[in-house]
């Protein structure tokens, strides 16, 4: 019963993106879900438990799957049932969370080859390997023993996300910026490694990951860790609210006009903002429209618009790149709407602004800056303790839209 209620409370928002993570279904079951790419992760919830727990759990699910299938769809989840089963299993049990660390799921499943999953695709049967992985049992169970590379490498990377809210003219009401410390790690032996971070004090609510010594960190606010071989998530940290100046990389205006009851005009300009001269890029503008709206027509001075009707009707303005020294963009878009009677009954709607039932109420925003801190959170240095092979390392910087909202 909950799945055809889950799938139909899908269907009536306007987008997957608007649906909320935590859901009450029918007969005392909570759906808490997650959206990556084309696919929706669901938890079934039916006794007490902290929705994070959930949530974090299905976030682990997505970034055990990706290491061990690579490219996430339909098809290769399919593809790779048996091996999908087994994480499950490890990760999963009697509906606990046992791990979701992926340097430990090594050692408990193995990473099928090329041969396994032709065979898998052919028979329909799930390939075991003969041989088990080892457990490793040590006092650092994310990292095996023994580990050899040619080429020693250490890159990070700082992925930072602005969540805000910004009025028609451009005013920001609400602002909030959260991050990842991501890493990838190809180093032979056993390493201790010390990153230090330039601004670690503005740093908020860390997370860290279990191979980090919390004590250095809460008495000298540097990260000391023994790193998993591969990729792994280091921290998550959120800024703390005085330390975050309200910077945002893409201004945003609109202006709403009604030339009549029926008829509704929506202009949206946009210009680069405060980004360390760095481009806006992957820039996307998703303007739901009421249930009602026809004849919609779309003019843009920059960049490419669709215009799509799957649950409700809206327009989604696409814009490669933008930069300090290029004209601001513009997109225009005007449509008529049909009285309310004439709207099949059940088809959902957009609450409205205070007398009118009929008009658009926000723009959802994606953007992306490479090489770019909106919380000047830099790494100072980052030193390898205990070998003494030559490492060679990488920092990166991006600064993403979290939740951005460009409100009417």
């Amino acid at each position: 019963m909950e799945l055809p209620a889950f799938a139909k409370y899908l269907r009536s928002v306007s987008s997957l993106h608007e649906a909320e993570p935590v859901w009450s279904a029918p007969q005392d079951t909570v759906c808490i879900h997650i959206q990556r790419g084309e696919l929706v992760y669901l938890g079934l919830v039916s006794q007490e438990v902290p929705a994070l727990e959930v949530l974090e759990l299905l976030e682990g699910l997505v970034q055990a799957l990706v290491e061990y299938i690579g490219h996430l769809s339909e098809l290769t989840l399919k593809e790779n049932f048996a091996t999908v089963y087994q994480l499950l299993s490890e990760m999963v049990d009697s509906g606990s969370a046992v791990t979701t660390d992926t340097s430990v799921l090594r050692g408990l499943v193995p990473v099928p080859s090329l041969v396994d999953r032709v065979i898998e695709n052919v028979s329909g049967i799930g390939i075991r390997s003969e041989k088990r992985p080892d457990v490793n049992t040590s006092s650092t169970p994310w990292r095996s023993q023994g580990i050899r590379h040619t080429n020693n490498e250490f890159f990070v990377d700082i992925i930072e996300r602005i969540d805000a809210t910004v009025g028609a003219d451009g005013s920001v009401v609400s602002y909030d910026v959260s991050g990842d410390i991501s890493c990838k790690s190809r180093l032979t032996g056993m390493p201790e490694l010390l990153l230090v971070l330039n601004r670690a004090e503005a740093m908020d609510d860390v997370a860290f990951h279990p191979c980090v010594r919390t004590s250095k960190w809460h008495t000298e606010r540097v990260i000391g860790f023994v790193p998993p071989d591969g990729q792994f998530k280091l921290a998550s940290f959120h800024v703390a609210t005085d330390a975050a100046p309200r910077l945002l990389p893409l201004r945003l205006y609109a202006t709403v006009s009604r030339q009549s009851d029926q008829s509704h005009t929506i202009e949206i300009s946009a210009d680069a903002g405060q980004s360390g001269n760095r481009p806006v890029e992957k820039i996307q503008v998703r303007v739901p429209l009421p249930a009602q709206a026809y004849n919609i027509r779309v003019q843009c001075k920059a960049g490419t618009h669709t215009v799509s009707n799957v649950r409700l009707p809206q327009v989604e303005w696409s814009l490669k790149s933008l930069s300090a020294t290029d004209r601001g963009a513009r997109l225009t878009i005007q449509y008529q709407v049909r009285a309310t009677g004439s709207v099949a009954t059940g088809a959902p709607q957009l609450s409205p602004s205070p007398g009118s039932s009929q008009s658009a109420l926000a723009a959802f925003v994606d953007f992306e800056v490479a090489g770019y801190s909106v919380s000047s959170i830099k790494v100072d240095s980052l030193k390898m303790l205990v070998e003494s092979y030559k490492l060679f390392k990488g920092v990166r910087y991006v600064t993403k839209a979290g939740s951005f909202q460009l409100r009417f």
